[in-house]
């Protein structure tokens, strides 16, 4: 990387660098725990993979950092877990978040690259971006040999090409509703199953937060979850499709805590920016008005609760500041850092 020191880092790289360098960081102290309580062998390896996948990526971030004279990011480490704990999920919940890192991995270097110039950071998100490929993937095909992968739902093939032509396909309001299209069917199953997972973490976390504040403020989160489920499985039902399981059961009735609040909390901020990003671009895809406007309350919803999160974080002293512009009118008033009234 030494031959492209010359050339400065812009904001997009700084921000995505920083930002892969956090999410990182905070999965390796939930892998280690999961490595420690995993039982089953070929999940296992999985677990073990995907570890030292990350493990690589702080290393390599971190040399980065120091060739910038960039300061190294605390992020999080082996205090925020504990590997005595007893066992939280299941194995096959493992699975699902294995996957589910893969996917916004895929998500997130995809996006880092295409917004990346310098060629020694395009080639380092290609790479990241090729692995989340292959996690996402090696954890599909076990949940596949498993009997565990839940596959979107399946509708006809169409028999012949037609186009719309009255502007009650766009309706849903009152009357007939048109039954969902494939790309309307697709997103709300992504929801779903987002949510499913993302409920189940929270199960999760608010039996085993020390905080009171915030065990309240995961089981509000696992409300709203519920509530979004409740409304995508209306959608799918009105269409006389299935709703996919969901994994509750997947949490054991441990009470140890064997990650600690501030990693609890910046996972579900994290899962929170995820599901923003997701119920946006199923807006922007979904074609029924009734629909959009359910997105748009969740979109609301959850953008609350995203608030809260991040409010509590920094309440506790937990947020770590990301790089940002320099505020150059508190500069020319003798201060340093940037307002925050």
């Amino acid at each position: 990387m030494n031959k492209h020191l010359h050339l400065k880092l812009t904001s997009a790289e700084i921000g995505s660098l920083w930002t892969t360098y956090m999410t990182e960081s905070s999965v390796i102290p939930v892998l280690s725990y999961f490595q420690q309580t995993v039982e089953d062998s070929e999940i296992k390896d999985i677990v073990s993979k995907t570890l030292t996948k990350s493990k690589e990526h702080v290393k390599t971030l971190t040399e980065l950092f120091k060739l910038e004279k960039f300061p190294v990011p605390q992020g999080f480490s082996m205090e925020d877990v504990n590997l005595a704990a007893p066992r939280l999920f299941s194995d096959t919940y493992m699975l699902i978040f294995i996957r589910n890192l893969g996917k916004a991995g895929i998500a997130a270097h995809g996006m880092a690259l295409s917004m990346s110039a310098r060629k020694d950071v395009r080639d380092l998100f290609f790479l990241y971006l090729k692995e989340a490929a292959d996690i996402e993937d090696q954890a599909k095909e076990v949940m596949l040999s498993k009997g565990v992968f839940i596959r979107p739902p399946y509708i006809d093939s169409p028999s012949e090409v037609t186009f719309v032509e009255k502007q009650s396909f766009l309706r849903g309001w009152l009357g007939e509703r048109r039954t969902l299209t494939g790309a309307e069917i697709a997103h709300i199953f992504l929801n779903y199953t987002n949510n499913t997972g993302g409920k189940a973490l929270l199960l999760g976390f608010a039996q085993t937060a020390q905080s009171e504040e915030l065990r309240n403020h995961f089981i509000r989160g696992i409300d709203i979850a519920r509530t979004i489920i409740t409304k995508l499985r209306t959608l799918l039902e009105e269409s006389t499709l299935s709703a996919p399981m969901t994994w509750d059961t997947e949490i054991t009735n441990s009470t140890v805590a064997p990650f600690s609040d501030r990693l609890m909390l910046f996972h579900v901020s994290s899962l929170n920016a995820i599901g923003i990003g997701n119920i946006g671009g199923s807006l922007a895809l979904s074609l029924r008005r009734d629909i959009a406007a359910k997105y748009f309350i969740m979109l609301k919803e959850v953008g609350l609760y995203a608030e809260d999160s991040a409010n509590l974080l920094i309440k506790n002293g937990w947020f770590e500041r990301p790089p940002q512009a320099i505020d150059r009118e508190q500069l020319s008033k003798g201060k340093k850092g940037s307002k925050e009234d």
